[in-house]
């Protein structure tokens, strides 16, 4: 079975503007759909969309949703697996969008490791001065949002992503005229966020006028060092203050908090301590391997750093089965296949250029690994 409730109702754009399916679509398998040439319906409805459609529907699996279908051969339970159980998801027959995911600039206060301009406007020059060219076509960029307003009386989900969407001001004269207009009520939000800023009173008094409010926080590690070293920009301790905030206000305004913490080289050795201190919170969590940039991945490190992970996460004495079975996942997709020889030098060199631009060194962040060598 491949069929897949988001090709029947979910359309998102991303900073640069390109129109998917969904975040998790290939976007090499996309034509090349954008907001500044064609309107969201239109994508919706195109041609493409239809045929992967009709193709899904019949258990045929299409390129662009790779994602998942190796989230499931390896009994990872996949985003389609998930959107598909939801109950407003399901029988679905007729194409309407109801449920938007977007990604409104690249207005980002953060220079995460494993992000680039098109959502950190801070990593461009960085990116022009290593690789020739930034990832981003341009510094400075952001989507209109007034389609989206007409949009509104259909939808149900509503997801932002960046940037930072806690620094995007658009967005908030949108949720407020979704007030106005009592559309509020039918709409549940659903925010991925870095989590160093924390919105104000009023945002907050506005998210109560919402069917229900989901906080994705982008918490990688519960370590100081690794944290820090990853997300660069971050300060770990406002970090936690904010998440004690978001917690103490679930009960106001209907919020579900998760953690999707991306797990990278940089990190995957205190996984099971940040799931401790998320389970310990009453955050869901789903963790994940990092599928970009390739040479941050598990499958790329040498044979004896990869053992150190093992040893690690095979020997924790975890406090849930839940944190149990996601650490277990996560050991058997870094030894899966063996990306060593393939993006080793890239890692390095990389590495090297941003500890120097940043002042930051990976064996001090990460001194599990020992002295760097293979």
């Amino acid at each position: 079975m491949t069929y897949c409730s988001a090709l029947w109702n979910h359309q998102m754009v991303d900073p640069i503007g390109r129109i998917k399916p969904c975040c998790r679509f290939d976007g090499n398998e996309s034509p090349d759909h954008n907001i500044k040439d064609i309107t969201i319906q239109e994508a919706f409805h195109s041609d493409f969309q239809n045929d992967i459609r009709t193709k899904t529907s019949a258990g045929e699996r299409v390129p662009g949703c790779i994602r998942c279908y190796q989230e499931e051969d390896s009994g990872k339970r996949s985003l389609r697996q998930r959107l598909n159980a939801h109950p407003k998801n399901q029988n679905l027959t007729k194409p309407v969008i109801s449920f938007l995911e977007l990604s409104l600039s690249n207005d980002c206060n953060l220079m995460c490791r494993m992000c680039d301009s098109r959502y950190s406007r801070k990593m461009f020059d960085e990116e022009v001065e290593y690789r020739g060219k930034a990832r981003a076509p341009e510094k400075y960029m952001s989507i209109s949002l007034d389609e989206i307003y007409e949009l509104l009386p259909t939808i149900t989900y509503l997801k932002f992503t960046g940037g930072e969407p806690m620094l995007i001001k658009a967005h908030w004269d949108l949720l407020e005229y979704a007030v106005e207009q009592d559309y509020a009520k039918n709409i549940t939000l659903n925010y991925s966020t870095n989590a160093t800023v924390y919105p104000k009173p009023r945002i907050v008094d506005t998210w109560s006028s919402f069917d229900t409010v989901e906080v994705a926080l982008s918490l990688d590690s519960i370590n100081k060092q690794e944290n820090e070293y990853l997300r660069h920009g971050t300060k770990q301790e406002q970090v936690l203050i904010n998440i004690d905030k978001y917690c103490s206000i679930r009960d106001n305004v209907n919020l579900n908090l998760m953690c999707r913490p991306t797990i990278t080289i940089y990190n995957a050795y205190h996984l099971p301590e940040t799931l401790d201190y998320l389970t310990s919170k009453d955050i869901s969590t789903n963790p994940t391997h990092l599928t970009y940039p390739e040479w941050l991945n598990l499958t790329v490190l040498p044979r004896n750093m990869k053992s150190i992970i093992e040893d690690k996460l095979n020997h924790y004495d975890y406090k849930t089965d839940k944190a149990k079975h996601a650490c277990k996942y996560i050991v058997e997709h870094m030894n899966s296949k063996d990306d060593h020889n393939t993006f080793w030098k890239k890692f390095l060199s990389h590495t090297d250029f941003l500890d120097l631009k940043r002042n930051q060194k990976f064996t001090n962040a990460c001194n599990y690994y020992g002295e760097i060598n293979g």
